[in-house]
């Protein structure tokens, strides 16, 4: 799609400018120089924020909130029938996907890093974000996710060096010509618009034969299904890893209880120490992909490590809401089985006993997924599971939470139940065994609001 018609345009509305992504492009284009406005069905922290900002937002959506907006934009979110999307058919009104103007915008940048893949491009792409931000470098950022050393998830700065988060959930990736692309991973997910591994293969192999000069590929080294689509490529590419073997490895890992340290080592020869303060392996990963891509961009590597110190993550990513010397409560966005893994592994290096309350995301997910969700929670010392957040779907095939707890108890953990989320916060708050160690929130849905309110109900009962 042409910029032009972004120039040519006046007025922007989005329908469901609450969500990550939406909010970060309505700042992006009224940073541009467009009235922005929009609608969303609920008032959030998010709609807040825009109306700060200046960009109203009509809640509710039961009525057409737009009058003279001769651009609509819409995301993957909204349902074809959405009572706004059929009157902006009707009256004519230009109608775009959400990814249709930002891949437009970041395709014409002079550089431009697009982040894309199953896990971590949310933490990878704040990564990017920060430092770049923090060395100067005055990018335009759009990450699906709020970057909480800043309280937003969007930077407007120039136009001509771009990073954004570049979701694949629906295959708009494909739209994307980005100068550099990291690819962090690549597994079977988002089963609702991809018929297996094969199809997500091809996806991205149609995303690849898009970039354009230098045309780099980031890949993690450690995966050995990416590691194969990109070498048939052909595309000029850098590989990534705790593995030895990629370019950019780490070495000499030493973990802490919520950070950790390594040895950056470039082609086989020590660089620089990084340390960081989030957790886990898969962090050092997503560290290792920013680092690969700060090297391609001629910056002065031993000027970086302070940055990544300063980093503090993403919302909802291993996020701390509380800690005391009795709990620490964790809100995590982790929603797939390798996610949860992963999250849950970086959490026991703490030594603490862990509690894990997972809310299953989408019917469709828990249903391909039960199986493997069974494997996934074997660190944790408790489980609690609670009903499916189904994001909109419609639960056709009767697919019910018990199906992972059936699937857990096989796998021999000892101590799983399920309970509806309104009991959550009473079971754990009685009785004072369990609201000890770290209690850990999991899930894509609404489960973060559960870990904010027992953050503070847990501090009224700590004493001062």
């Amino acid at each position: 799609m042409d910029s032009d018609l972004i120039r040519e345009s006046r007025h922007a509305y989005f329908i469901g400018i609450g969500g990550v992504g939406m909010s970060a492009l309505a700042r992006v284009l009224r940073h541009q120089g467009l009235r922005v406005s929009g609608s969303d069905s609920k008032e959030t922290y998010t709609t807040r924020e825009l109306l700060k900002n200046g960009i109203p937002v009509a809640i509710g959506q039961k009525e057409v909130g737009f009058t003279d907006a001769d651009m609509i934009i819409y995301s993957s979110a909204i349902q074809p029938d959405h009572i706004e999307l059929r009157a902006a058919r009707s009256l004519g009104r230009k109608i775009y996907h959400r990814a249709e103007i930002l891949s437009s915008l970041l395709n014409r940048a002079k550089t431009s890093i697009a982040i894309t893949g199953t896990h971590g491009k949310t933490t990878t792409s704040s990564m990017i974000s920060f430092i770049l931000t923090e060395l100067g470098k005055n990018p335009t950022c759009l990450v699906g996710g709020e970057v909480v050393n800043w309280g937003t998830n969007t930077v407007l700065g120039s136009s001509d060096l771009w990073v954004s988060e570049v979701d694949e959930s629906d295959k708009t990736h494909e739209l994307y010509a980005p100068n550099y692309a990291i690819v962090t991973n690549l597994e079977e997910d988002h089963i609702d618009h991809y018929h297996g591994l094969e199809d997500l293969k091809d996806s991205f192999e149609r995303f690849l034969s898009h970039l354009r000069n230098p045309g780099l590929v980031v890949y993690s080294e450690d995966d050995p299904v990416l590691k194969e689509l990109v070498l048939k490529s052909g595309r000029p590419q850098i590989s990534f890893g705790l593995s030895p073997s990629a370019d950019f490895s780490a070495r000499n890992i030493r973990m802490t209880d919520y950070g950790s340290e390594f040895d950056l080592y470039e082609y086989g020869l020590f660089s620089i120490p990084i340390k960081l303060s989030v957790p886990g392996m898969h962090n050092i990963a997503n560290a290792l992909a920013a680092l690969s891509v700060f090297a391609q961009l001629g910056l002065d590597m031993d000027s970086i490590p302070p940055y990544f110190f300063k980093f503090r993550g993403a919302r909802r990513r291993l996020e701390i809401k509380w800690s005391s010397k009795d709990c620490t409560v964790i809100d995590d966005y982790a929603h797939h089985p390798t996610e949860v893994r992963a999250s849950i592994r970086a959490l026991r290096r703490t030594g603490q006993r862990l509690t894990v309350v997972f809310q299953p995301h989408r019917f469709s997910r828990t249903g391909y997924f039960f199986k493997q969700f069974g494997q996934a929670f074997g660190e944790a010392d408790e489980v609690i599971l609670t009903d499916i957040y189904g994001a909109g779907e419609s639960n056709t095939e009767q697919i019910d939470v018990r199906w992972i707890y059936d699937e857990v108890v096989a796998s021999g953990h000892p101590r799983v139940h399920i309970l509806e989320k309104h009991k959550i916060l009473e079971y754990l708050l009685l009785n004072p065994s369990r609201r000890s160690g770290t209690i850990a929130f999991l899930g894509a849905g609404d489960i973060g609001e559960l870990a904010d309110e027992f953050a503070n109900r847990f501090k009224d009962l700590t004493p001062v």
